[in-house]
C-alpha cells in the first residue's frame, strides 16, 4: 500500500489525475508485486534445488510461467494507461 501512495502521490505532483492515473497507480504496483514475488519465492527456489529433484524442479518452473504469465499479463493490462500517461508527460515538455 505505501508504494501506491507514494505512485499517487508522484502522479499528482505531476498534474496526472483521474481514471488513468489510478490506474497506473493500481497497475504499476500490481507489476511491482508481481515480480517481487518472482524474484522473492520462485526463482531463489528454482536456484536452491539440487537437480535431482526433477519432479520438483518442473514444478517449480510451472510456477515460475506462471508467474511470468501473471506479470505479462499486468504488464499489458498496464499499457494504455501507462502510455497515456507517457504523452501526458510528452506534451508538458512541449
Amino acid at each position: 500500500m505505501e508504494l501506491q501512495s507514494r505512485l499517487r502521490i508522484r502522479l499528482a505532483e505531476l498534474g496526472f489525475e483521474g481514471v488513468a492515473a489510478s490506474n497506473v497507480v493500481h497497475r504499476l504496483a500490481e507489476v511491482a508485486g508481481l515480480a517481487q514475488d518472482l524474484a522473492g519465492d520462485s526463482l531463489p527456489l528454482f536456484l536452491e534445488l539440487s537437480p535431482a529433484h526433477q519432479q520438483a524442479l518442473a514444478e517449480v518452473m510451472a510456477l515460475l510461467k506462471r508467474d511470468l504469465d501473471e506479470i505479462k499479463d499486468a504488464i499489458q493490462d498496464l499499457e494504455p494507461d501507462l502510455t497515456e500517461l507517457l504523452k501526458f508527460l510528452q506534451q508538458k515538455q512541449s
